[in-house]
């Protein structure tokens, strides 16, 4: 089996760096040395704070009165986890951006929909997307991840410029992230009301 991980790096930070209009600070979550790459191509970026660690709530608790623009998770553990995202949303500003990994939603549809619908009770666009996780037996598999957003859609506020013009994607660019939010029309009736647009 072909390993993708860049591909899961570069939509989970990029997606979301590219939806907030001014990125300038960063929370990073179990995010290990691929992240912190991705993030250096954004010269907007100006700060960055890691916690990988056990305790992650407690860690969130921590921190205060921080007002972080972006949170990218790099970790399914806290996505079904209330407290996880009250403690989370403190920490960011009116309009913050949050890309986390979640379930699979057409293959783990009832968790994916917990998942969605416990992010959707505080923001007000929560939706899933794509990306390639590997390759095996000759097929791509892919899974999900989430943006989670108190104000900018990743879609119609996309920042063509910075999606386009950063150096250094090997996968990401504006057409691969816009059409990431794309679902069959089978799961848009699913998820119709759960999946927040």
């Amino acid at each position: 089996m072909e390993n993708l991980d860049f591909i899961q790096s570069e939509m989970l930070t990029h997606v979301p760096i590219c939806t907030h209009a001014n990125p300038k600070r960063v929370l990073v979550i179990n995010g290990a040395k691929r992240i912190q790459n991705e993030l250096k191509k954004h010269s907007v970026v100006e700060e960055v704070i890691h916690l990988d660690g056990f305790n992650v709530i407690e860690e969130l608790q921590k921190l205060g009165a921080k007002n972080f623009d972006v949170a990218i998770v790099r970790s399914n553990e806290f996505t079904n986890n209330k407290e996880f995202w009250i403690e989370l949303t403190k920490l960011l500003d009116s309009k913050g951006v949050v890309s986390i990994i979640m379930s699979n939603i057409i293959t783990q549809k009832e968790k994916a929909k917990e998942e969605l619908m416990l992010a959707g009770k505080i923001y007000p666009i929560v939706m899933p997307y794509r990306y390639d996780k590997a390759i095996k037996d000759d097929l791509v598999v892919s899974e999900y991840l989430m943006l989670a957003s108190r104000f900018y859609h990743p879609t119609a506020d996309i920042n063509l410029q910075r999606a386009d013009l950063t150096d250094g994607y090997a996968y990401y660019n504006s057409d691969i992230a816009i059409a990431s939010f794309s679902v069959p029309t089978f799961i848009y009736k699913e998820y119709l009301g759960v999946i927040k647009r």
